[in-house]
């Protein structure tokens, strides 16, 4: 079922606006720049928005900004898109194809600014229906865990200054069909860690390991118990997950290792467990170094918290979005998603709700190849539009 907005006028004006809406996405998609250097998406967002008069302002001291729907009302709501890209060669051969070596919108981002600015202009343009103020935040920086660009946008000061008392997001997922979603109440996605290892022992002849401490030993150790042991000592109805995505060793082949430092993710649905996993990886890994007379050095970056969706306006969410796309378009029974997402920030700040929004790829997040359907523009604006109009 494609969405369907109730007023007529709106309708029309979204079916005209959809082909600025698509050309502005193409431009950021062959235009994408890294977390904190969206300049010139930043300035074609502003461009976009002024040509409907839609007021605009910079922040401050960094890229990004924000359009503040002013409709004189008592309360006010939000919605956020992040806007940067990621250090990714792109390899689709379309025609709007990343201009930009090495740097492609391979997370959707290009499409979530694109929505947020195709929304605010309808906003803008019918905010007498309006029931509340709407603050929309293009967000920098997402993709730069573990500082992101949402602490910095929260610094800002915008949610006291304009009192935003409930705030929305969303993000592409290709495993669904346009016009679908899934969300629910409560942790949606996951907190994001980056774990270092530092293994330090002593350089041998490889003919002599006796007279060496080995590094490459200790760190294969360490990353067994890691990866394994510490999850027989959580429930298994726990999500946790701890994942080693590269080891970087010293020296040469018949050469004893005294140096190898490992990196990787700590992802987790519960902070009791968080804090729990993160003092056992230091205690496991400082012991079994000792055994083997080397030593070790833990370090663990403190990323993105748990998104968790406030129950009461998800739960007025799910309820509109049904109205609008069709109750069988919306998928609730979902488990949550171990990627890490730093609009955890404004759900730990403000009743908070994100939601992922189908665009049926067929290469997923973060692949050089991912390509969202377009049509999934118009579902998306659909859905915001219909909702800030009439049930907020």
């Amino acid at each position: 079922m494609r969405a369907s907005l109730s007023n007529p006028k709106i309708r029309e004006t979204l079916r005209e606006l959809l082909p600025k809406v698509r050309k502005l996405r193409r431009e950021i998609h062959a235009n994408p720049e890294q977390g904190y250097g969206e300049t010139a998406t930043t300035s074609r967002i502003k461009q976009f928005l002024e040509e409907y008069g839609v007021p605009f302002c910079n922040f401050g001291h960094m890229t990004g900004g924000y359009a503040w729907i002013d409709c004189g009302k008592e309360h006010t709501a939000g919605f956020r898109a992040d806007i940067d890209a990621l250090p990714i060669e792109e390899k689709n051969e379309i025609d709007f194809k990343s201009v930009n070596p090495g740097v492609m919108h391979a997370c959707g981002h290009d499409m979530h600014a694109s929505v947020a600015a195709g929304l605010a202009v309808i906003l803008w343009k019918f905010r007498q229906l309006l029931r509340v103020n709407i603050l929309i935040v293009f967000q920098p920086a997402e993709e730069c865990n573990p500082t992101g660009g949402a602490k910095a946008v929260i610094g800002q000061g915008l949610f006291e200054q304009f009192g935003v008392e409930e705030f929305y997001g969303l993000h592409m997922w290709p495993e669904l069909k346009v016009g679908e979603i899934a969300v629910k109440p409560g942790p949606i996605m996951a907190s994001s860690d980056k774990l270092l290892i530092r293994v330090t022992g002593k350089k041998a002849h490889a003919a002599e390991p006796q007279k060496g401490v080995d590094a490459i030993s200790i760190a294969a150790e360490i990353i067994n118990a890691v990866e394994h042991k510490i999850r027989r000592e959580i429930s298994p109805f726990e999500t946790v997950l701890i994942s080693i995505g590269s080891i970087r060793t010293s020296g040469r082949y018949n050469i004893i290792c005294d140096q190898v430092l490992i990196e990787g993710t700590i992802r987790s649905m519960n902070p009791d467990i968080r804090q729990f996993v993160h003092k056992r990886i230091k205690e496991l890994a400082g012991n079994i170094a000792a055994a083997y007379r080397g030593t070790t050095g833990v370090t663990i970056e403190d990323g993105y918290a748990v998104v968790d969706n406030n129950r009461r306006i998800t739960e007025k969410f799910i309820n509109a979005a049904g109205r609008i796309l069709g109750a069988e378009s919306v998928h609730t029974d979902i488990s949550p998603s171990l990627i890490g997402e730093d609009f955890s920030f404004y759900s730990q700040k403000l009743p908070s709700m994100y939601f992922f929004m189908g665009c049926e790829s067929e290469y997923p997040l973060h692949n050089e190849k991912f390509l969202p359907k377009e049509s999934t523009l118009d579902e998306a604006i659909t859905l915001m539009a219909g909702y800030f109009t009439e049930f907020v």
